[in-house]
């Protein structure tokens, strides 16, 4: 890793890949809301790249990009680009991601890393020897009750690990069934189902605490065969081509931690609902994403006049907070945005960004895991990190 970051002004000049879309104009907004003001760096929004010419003009007028682009190939070779932002669908993340590097830039590149883990092990393998960083965005691991969690647990203040268990669990399968042609239905651009989709995020913050799941035992359904026709009330198992709306898998961490998962498109009433519990010998931990500027904990220690669970509001006390006042709430902007003074601080420090290209990949290898348990009915062993 380089000892510091050797860009020559005090500004980081930004390309998007794919920014008209959803995160787009998540990522344009958190950008925005980033603040690096203690970094000695500011951020600008360069270079906005849509293959339309008419939806990458619009698109970086209406999100402050300062040009437009059709041809991502010539902007990530420029040499007034520092970082390329990738928000494609995932099928297009290595070729991009690669090209990038080669050209010398820092990547944030959304998850997943790539839709299958040996080309995310080769863009690990690539910003290793480029000496540039990879983040990529598993933002919820950036919310500050969970890197209070975390840094809680590195302190000793939770005790032994013992349980982990979370939800992620959605109602948008019952509007993708309706919708063809949406690339996250489809294995060759989506790359995964509601395992892959929802189930990494969840993932990556299990992994976060614990280290690598080391073997699993999955369950997964489709809930309709044909997306492009709509509704179908069957369930099936899972195959080649179909991908899953619903799963469950219990595993096993390299910490002796057991955990379970449930995710689904298909929950209806819960537009976004994350959870998760982390038991431990001293003290357990909930934590509600609807809910994200607070957390839950429960104090093994505490007398039995008040013991059970406590919620605790967090501020600028905590990692990532962002209120000196507690209570005043955060939204999804403010998380990402987290996750980007992450990124950039990485960068000007010339420190490992995370979660890196290699975390990212093992969650990856994780999702294929469950997609082969699922499909054999067997304890499947995690590939480790090579």
């Amino acid at each position: 890793m380089r000892e510091r970051c050797d860009l020559s002004m005090d500004k980081i000049n930004i390309a998007i890949i794919g920014g008209a879309g959803f995160m787009g104009h998540a990522h344009s907004s958190a950008l925005g809301l980033a603040d690096l003001s203690g970094l000695g760096v500011r951020i600008n929004r360069h270079v906005l790249v849509e293959p339309d010419p008419g939806v990458a003009r619009s698109a970086a007028e209406e999100l402050g990009w300062s040009e437009a682009s059709t041809d991502w190939r010539e902007v990530v070779a420029r040499e007034d680009v520092d970082v390329v932002d990738i928000v494609t669908p995932p099928d297009l993340h290595e070729e991009v991601t690669l090209a990038a590097i080669a050209a010398g830039k820092h990547v944030f590149c959304e998850k997943p890393i790539t839709n299958d883990a040996a080309s995310g092990w080769r863009i690990a393998r690539a910003a290793e020897e480029a000496a540039v960083l990879v983040q990529v965005g598993f933002n919820y691991r950036h919310t500050a009750a969970v890197q209070y969690t975390k840094a809680l647990l590195e302190a000793g203040e939770l005790g032994v690990p013992l349980q982990f268990r979370a939800t992620y669990l959605q109602e948008t399968g019952l509007l993708w069934g309706k919708t063809p042609g949406r690339w996250r239905n489809s294995r060759g651009t989506g790359g995964s189902g509601a395992s892959g989709d929802i189930g990494s995020h969840i993932v990556d913050v299990a992994e976060f605490f614990n280290g690598p799941i080391l073997r699993l035992n999955a369950l997964a359904r489709a809930m309709h065969e044909d997306r492009s026709q709509g509704w179908m009330p069957e369930s099936t198992r899972i195959s080649e081509d179909l991908l899953d709306d619903a799963a469950v898998w219990i595993a096993e961490f390299a910490n002796g931690v057991i955990g379970s998962f449930a995710v689904s498109f298909y929950a209806s009433g819960r537009k976004n609902q994350y959870r998760f519990s982390f038991d431990a010998t001293k003290a357990a931990v909930d934590f509600d994403w609807n809910h994200r500027e607070e957390f839950r904990i429960s104090r093994v220690a505490d007398a039995p006049v008040d013991a059970g669970f406590k919620t605790v509001h967090t501020s600028l006390e905590h990692p990532n907070g962002h209120w000196k006042l507690a209570g005043l709430g955060s939204g999804y902007v403010d998380v990402s945005a987290s996750q980007f003074h992450s990124f950039f601080s990485a960068i000007v420090k010339g420190e490992q960004a995370h979660p890196s290209a290699a975390e990212a990949t093992h969650v990856q290898e994780v999702v294929e895991a469950i997609s082969r348990s699922a499909s054999t009915g067997q304890w499947v062993d995690v590939p480790p990190s090579p």
